[in-house]
């Protein structure tokens, strides 16, 4: 990899990111040798938030996805590095034209109850998770099956799905085009096969403490309300003996602060983000623990294009405009990330990313851009452009927003800041009330549609902006219909250069996952997806 001599490399991400994405590697080599198995483990992990829910069809965010990974499998699974390897399925074959795949379960699959799991649970869940009733984020993800938009939209029946059982232990999938993804898709979260069993006895109660029947390494054992999640060995877990931990606590540490000082203090074995103004001194003092990796992460504001205020493309494009990304990055965060000019990050393999067209211009030159369109939009100093700017609460959220804010009152804009706790932020993102909202989207697979498909006009639980393009969409469902790998990704370029001009979210910055990994924790590994399944983690004394 080529290095700039601004520090930062090719991909946008700095040198000290990767250096100690590196250093950790090799730490983490060294502490594997040195494993011992704890019978009686728990391992605390530090999670940010509580989870709004534990149903994996209706998850939106990564520290849900976590627990998700430790209960249920899908056909596919995560591995420590984030690869998709056979979960429920042992294996597959797929036909000729790329368009079928028939997966054989693993034999004598059973749910935590003891209830043998087949192909019949492996339908429903497919079904439920593209019912429009069950108004599931990911499902647009999903179009790529047979009639999967059309059964999610409501113009098919279920049953036309293209997922069947020709016998107990087998599954067909079919798709409409395609999808050299399918395998990262299948090892989704939302992928996850679910107990029929269950949730038709129990109805929306099935993911209570005591109700709740799981598939994975984990049982669900107690969720407290802000005092966390914790789960137990699941022993009917198909591959239960080599699981190394008794229990997995997930602690809400939304002050992150309070989370890096628990995590010190020997409360926390892993701790998920850490503030930016500790970076340099967690560096310093901790190297081996701190984890610093380049991510498929992208930070962004959404505009809510439903109000008429924000439905006017030269009021999104000015509030774009003022904003220095660099200054996010290098003066504010200080962790590796990038600046954002476009919604896809550069790490996304075989794609080309579609900048936005000011990419590369001067900042002044930007900010009288910026109000020659807010004096367009019917806005001046006798009028100035007044915007809620919302986020959860966070310290370097809240330092994120002052900074922005300051950017925009340069071109007259007044911005009130408003926080809230991450469950009801993101509620109030999908319910559309706010203006202005800060947002994190992390893919949960390496292709440019993991990001792209949140804007498309049928994606409405995580379209924040509301954004309603029908050339966007229709590029997207081309994208979708193309086997060429390389047509295919100028149609995705085509549509993402669309979006970046009609601005309905401002792309901030591309992330960094930033973990505290404690040196008793053994088989975490650094991967793009920041995604660390319990099941292959383990204790030493």
């Amino acid at each position: 990899m080529t290095f700039r001599s601004s520090g930062k490399s090719s991909g946008g991400y700095s040198r000290r990111a990767l250096f100690l994405y590196s250093a950790g590697l090799l730490a983490m080599s060294a502490a594997v040798r040195a494993a011992e198995p704890l019978n009686e483990a728990t391992l605390h992990r530090g999670n940010r938030y509580d989870p709004a829910t534990l149903d994996p069809q209706k998850v939106n965010t990564s520290y849900e996805f976590s627990i998700i990974y430790d209960l249920f499998e899908g056909l596919l699974a995560y591995d420590a590095q984030g690869q998709p390897v056979p979960g429920l399925a042992s294996s597959w074959t797929t036909s000729p034209d790329g368009l079928g795949y028939t997966f054989s379960l693993r034999p004598n699959l059973m749910w935590s109850d003891g209830a043998p799991l087949t192909s019949e649970d492996v339908v429903f869940s497919f079904r439920r998770l593209m019912d429009p009733k069950t108004a599931a984020v990911f499902a647009p993800l999903l179009y790529v099956l047979k009639n999967g938009r059309a059964v999610n939209t409501g113009a098919a029946s279920l049953d036309t799905l293209g997922v069947t059982a020709p016998d107990p232990s087998t599954v067909m999938i079919e798709l409409s085009a395609s999808a050299p993804y399918i395998t990262q898709l299948l090892a989704g979260a939302y992928c996850s096969i679910l107990p029929r069993h269950a949730i038709i006895q129990h109805g929306d109660s099935w993911t209570q403490p005591g109700v709740m029947v799981s598939s994975a390494a984990f049982v669900l054992e107690a969720w407290r309300a802000q005092s966390g999640v914790v789960l137990s060995h699941n022993p009917h877990f198909h591959d239960a003996p080599e699981v190394k931990l008794a229990r997995v606590a997930y602690i809400p540490t939304e002050d992150v602060n309070a989370g890096v000082g628990r995590f010190r203090a020997g409360e926390l074995d892993m701790q998920l983000d850490v503030p930016a103004s500790q970076i340099d001194h967690l560096v310093t003092e901790l190297p081996v623990e701190t984890r610093l990796t380049p991510a498929l992460l992208t930070y962004y504001l959404a505009l809510n294009t439903a109000l008429p205020k924000l439905a006017d493309k030269r009021v999104r494009r000015a509030l774009s405009l003022a904003i220095d990304r660099d200054i996010l990055t290098d003066k504010v965060l200080r962790s590796g990330e990038g600046a954002a000019f476009s919604f896809v990050p550069p790490i996304v393999v075989e794609y080309r990313p579609a900048a936005l067209d000011f990419a590369a211009t001067a900042t002044e030159e930007r900010l009288t851009e910026a109000k020659r369109l807010l004096s367009e939009a019917g806005y001046g100093p006798g009028k100035p452009l007044q915007i809620a700017y919302s986020h959860s609460s966070n310290l370097d959220l809240r330092r994120i927003a002052v900074v922005i804010a300051g950017m925009w009152k340069r071109i007259g804009v007044e911005a009130t800041l408003m926080n809230t706790e991450g469950k009801v932020h993101f509620a109030n993102l999908r319910e559309g009330n706010f203006e202005v909202g800060f947002v994190g989207w992390t893919a949960d697979f390496n292709d440019a549609s993991s990001f792209l498909y949140i804007l498309d006009s049928s994606s409405t639980r995580s379209n924040y902006s509301r954004y309603h393009s029908p050339i966007y969409d229709a590029l997207l469902a081309r994208a979708a219909a193309i086997e060429n790998a390389a047509a295919r990704a100028e149609i995705l370029h085509d549509a993402e250069a669309l979006a970046m001009a009609d601005q309905p979210i401002i792309p901030l910055y591309f992330g960094v996952s930033k973990n505290l990994v404690s040196q008793r924790v053994v088989g975490w590994r650094a991967n793009a997806i920041d995604v660390h399944p319990s099941r292959y983690l383990s204790l030493v004394k």
